[in-house]
């Protein structure tokens, strides 16, 4: 493990190395304006419901195979946790603050999506096309521009799959600058707890899929609504 310590790496051996891996990086808005109907409160619902159904729902070796990272992002980006197998997830507890440097927040989910799949190719882990979830009740305050078209080029080139989902009034116009238009949701009453109860199971069909298609066949729950296009 000498070489991937001198690359930067973290060192802790992937598990079943042999199966083959999805990593998903959550980007979580925790600005003040989350505070607002507790939408920080149901945020931190949200990732305990996650991890309780996909505990709950999977084998084994499809908890130790579905890598999870959080990152939250206000007045600066902070890594919660780094990668790890969804069966050793910490279940933070957030509060919110300050700004939303949503732009610096993507350029390290982009950053650590990549040394992910180094980590996965050194030790000849086989992957899916890792997920970007970002979860927002605005928009950036921060210069997204950069971090947007680099977006947009690794999706075009088959290197992640990013989706959006925006609670209250997001700002609609500056994610469709951002995301790929189809990737785009709405979520009413800040149901967060059916939503990650859906990214569970939505990350579930990709793990037992047999290809890297990022369609998926979940039924959405109701309070979720994909935004008209332009």
């Amino acid at each position: 493990m000498a070489k991937l310590q001198q690359m930067g790496f973290d060192d802790t051996p992937v598990k079943y190395s042999t199966e083959k891996h999805v990593a998903c990086v959550f980007l979580l808005d925790t600005s003040g304006s989350m505070e607002m109907n507790n939408a920080i409160g149901q945020l931190n619902m949200g990732l305990k419901a996650f991890k309780e159904q996909t505990l709950s729902s999977m084998d084994a070796r499809a908890k130790a195979c579905i890598d999870v990272a959080i990152v939250t992002f206000d007045s600066r980006v902070n890594v919660v946790q780094d990668f790890t197998p969804v069966e050793d997830m910490v279940v933070p507890i957030l509060t919110a603050q300050g700004q939303t440097v949503m732009g610096e927040a993507l350029e390290k989910g982009m950053d650590m999506i990549t040394q992910q799949k180094n980590i996965y190719n050194y030790a000849g882990t086989p992957y899916f096309r890792p997920w970007i979830f970002c979860i927002t009740d605005g928009g950036p305050n921060d210069n997204y521009i950069d971090a947007a078209e680099r977006l947009k080029w690794m999706e075009e080139n088959k290197k992640v799959v990013a989706y959006c989902v925006g609670v209250e009034n997001f700002r609609v116009d500056i994610m469709r600058e951002i995301f790929n238009e189809n990737n785009i949701f709405g979520l009413k009453n800040c149901d967060f707890t059916e939503l990650f109860k859906f990214v569970s199971s939505s990350l579930a069909a990709v793990r037992t899929s047999s290809d890297d298609s990022s369609s998926i066949d979940v039924d959405a729950p109701a309070t979720m609504f994909r935004i008209p296009l332009n």
